[in-house]
């Protein structure tokens, strides 16, 4: 007994790990037609039920113990309501049919497993099962198996201590597997904040410099099509900071980062702060009048609204932008940047609070 137990755990385990690392931690496992996740989640966990029938533990002639509504749940954790409906379904009428045909056993214990999946698909519409709920909807599936095993084993009152197995292997299969998935989701969700952090500024929440370094790369290398670099420089930030402090100038810093996400919410761009008061924003598939006019719409905003501070203190600043284009400007990171950084400059010179584009420039 004990054997066949720990084959069909490790089938469960397998489904469970398999099932849920691809889900959760997909940064390079890109998944066609994603609609389609809980009914190929739904499809595999029927058939991971059938083999857990096929490594049961016959508890008697036509009674067998196994994982199968464990793999059900899962199912509902992996793929949502839609999945425990289709593989209920799936290993109800696969337990219909074993035995060498239909028995009233088989009958009633596949519609069971099939009643099983459809309640927790319909409940899990308004309740979606969770690692937090999850043992609830176990309880529930526990029990109602339980009972028609105690129903089919009234004759004998010796067949009884094959129930008490079939709930301890059923808690321990559970919550095992259970266990196993909180301690892999708290992982990844580590790994997605250090990876977030990683290329995210700590002030701005925009991303940071190595983040802008990667993306400029990805477009030069993996596109043809235009893009601009808009540097976005604070003017006089230094005078800034010395009459009001590094505080209000922190602040400024990510109020203006937020000011810019909320600008640019609906454009296909990338903003990054690069150190200091300098922000670049990354504009795919745009042509120099396009950067420009972006960098005009970034310019006017910050000039004509004041930066609310503590106590209702108002700041005023302005920016200097310097546009650049690829492939005008150049067709390395380095070319860019810098084309970018002269046009900004050359924006100063000019009187500050202005947009300059690096073609502009006298020869």
């Amino acid at each position: 007994m004990l054997f066949d137990l720990l084959i069909n755990f490790s089938i469960l385990f397998t489904f469970a790990v398999l099932s849920y690392w691809p889900l959760n931690y997909s940064k390079n496992i890109q998944f066609p037609f994603p609609k389609s996740h809980p009914f190929v989640i739904g499809i595999v966990a029927g058939l991971v039920g059938f083999v857990l029938m096929e490594s049961s533990y016959q508890s008697t002639d036509t009674v067998i113990i196994d994982a199968r509504h464990v793999v059900v749940l899962f199912a509902g954790i992996f793929g949502g309501p839609i999945a425990p409906i289709i593989s209920g379904v799936i290993i109800g009428l696969a337990r219909m049919m074993m035995m060498d045909g239909f028995t009233t056993t088989g009958l009633l214990a596949g519609l069971n497993i099939i009643s099983i999946g459809l309640i927790i698909g319909v409940v899990s519409y308004k309740y979606p099962i969770t690692f937090k709920n999850a043992p609830l909807y176990f309880v529930y599936a526990t029990t109602q198996i339980a009972m028609l095993l105690a129903y089919l084993m009234y004759h004998s009152t010796k067949d009884y201590l094959q129930l008490v197995y079939f709930v301890i292997y059923s808690f321990v299969a559970f919550f095992t597997v259970l266990y196993i998935l909180i301690e892999l989701n708290d992982h990844f969700k580590k790994i997605r904040d250090i990876e977030l952090l990683s290329e995210t500024d700590y002030l701005t929440g925009l991303y940071n410099n190595r983040k802008f370094y990667q993306v400029t790369h990805d477009f030069i290398t993996h596109s043809r099509n235009p893009f601009c670099m808009i540097s976005i420089d604070i003017d006089h930030f230094k005078k800034v900071n010395d009459v009001n402090g590094h505080p209000v100038g922190d602040e400024i810093l990510r109020q203006l980062g937020e000011r810019l996400k909320q600008l640019l919410v609906l454009e296909d761009c990338y903003i990054t702060r690069n150190g200091g008061e300098q922000f670049i924003v990354l504009f795919p598939n745009s042509p120099p009048a396009i950067g420009l006019d972006l960098g005009e719409r970034i310019r006017s905003s910050v000039a004509r609204t004041p930066f609310i501070l503590m106590e209702n203190h108002e700041v005023s600043i302005s920016v200097s932008i310097g546009v650049s284009s690829y492939p005008d400007n150049g067709s390395t990171i380095k070319e860019l940047y810098a084309a970018a950084d002269a046009a900004m400059y050359e924006a100063k010179s000019l009187g500050r609070n202005r947009v300059f584009h690096y073609n502009n420039r006298k020869a």
